[in-house]
């Protein structure tokens, strides 16, 4: 069994898909996430998914996907292949700036993956009464730094031309999208429901987030609007940049000097990239 701790944020874990499908023809793969969204996520390829952090009592071999020294500490006493610290994991790999993804296609390769694949969700659900080539949009974050504030001039954009829009958010984010939108929300659907209604997408549009890189393992053309965070690490799909600053990238929630990162972000840049 080869046991994995994956990441514990959405985004991370579908970057992760991949690497986790190729360690999964080598031997039957067990999953550990503290996301709740995690046996929807890697159910597919995993022989079984566990809510929390691990890890398992042996293994014939260990991945850790998850870059905490925590996870590293807690996984020690395993044949760990990750990227950290010396000591703590078997095979400790070096730090370097890429891709997230390609991180853990490195990590899966060291640990006897043969080849890595772009992240490909195939799970499907039942899709909600969606309009069949609808532009679907994730307007909302948590983090203020990767929010753009134009989506809702984007989607009466989108309608005074006939194209249908549809805005997608989670459970508990209604409330807060509802009002930025001024429109109906599809909310809180579990992953292979979102899939299902994705295959219903000519084209989604989101802040960098979980949602854009899911969108993107479904197969659906991505444009995502990019503040604080940079597409060479983080990116996926085609990339509507803000103005450059000198203190990107940047993963924190709130900007410590107050800078709007994505206010300079016009409608006109994003349907652009819509084409």
């Amino acid at each position: 069994m080869i046991a994995v701790r994956a990441p514990d944020h959405l985004g991370d874990a579908v970057m992760a898909l991949g690497a986790v499908t190729a360690l999964s023809r080598l031997a039957p793969v067990e999953v550990w996430t503290r996301g709740l969204w995690g046996a929807e996520l890697y159910g597919g390829v995993a022989t079984a998914v566990h809510d929390g952090d691990g890890p398992p009592p042996a293994a014939e071999r260990a991945v850790l996907f998850k870059p905490s020294w925590r996870a590293a500490w807690l996984w020690r006493g395993l044949p760990t292949v990750g990227v950290g610290p010396r000591g703590l994991l078997g095979a400790a790999l070096p730090e370097r700036e890429e891709h997230r993804r390609e991180r853990y296609a490195r990590i899966a390769l060291a640990a006897g993956a043969i080849d890595v694949a772009t992240s490909s969700y195939s799970l499907r659900g039942t899709s909600p009464p969606v309009p069949p080539g609808h532009v679907g949009l994730n307007p909302w974050s948590p983090s203020a730094t990767v929010r753009w504030p134009r989506f809702r001039a984007l989607a009466d954009h989108l309608e005074a031309e006939g194209r249908a829009v549809v805005v997608y958010c989670g459970p508990g984010e209604v409330a807060e999208v509802s009002a930025q939108m001024g429109r109906a929300v599809v909310a809180g659907l579990p992953l292979p429901d979102f899939a299902a209604a994705l295959d219903r997408c000519a084209v989604f549009v989101s802040n960098d987030s979980g949602a854009a890189h899911f969108a993107a393992a479904c197969g659906r053309p991505v444009v995502v609007v990019h503040g604080s965070t940079a597409p060479a690490l983080t990116g996926t799909g085609r990339a509507v940049l803000g103005e450059p600053l000198w203190c990107q990238p940047c993963y924190r929630k709130t900007c410590l000097w107050g800078r709007p990162c994505l206010d300079r972000v016009s409608v006109g840049a994003v349907m652009a990239a819509l084409g």
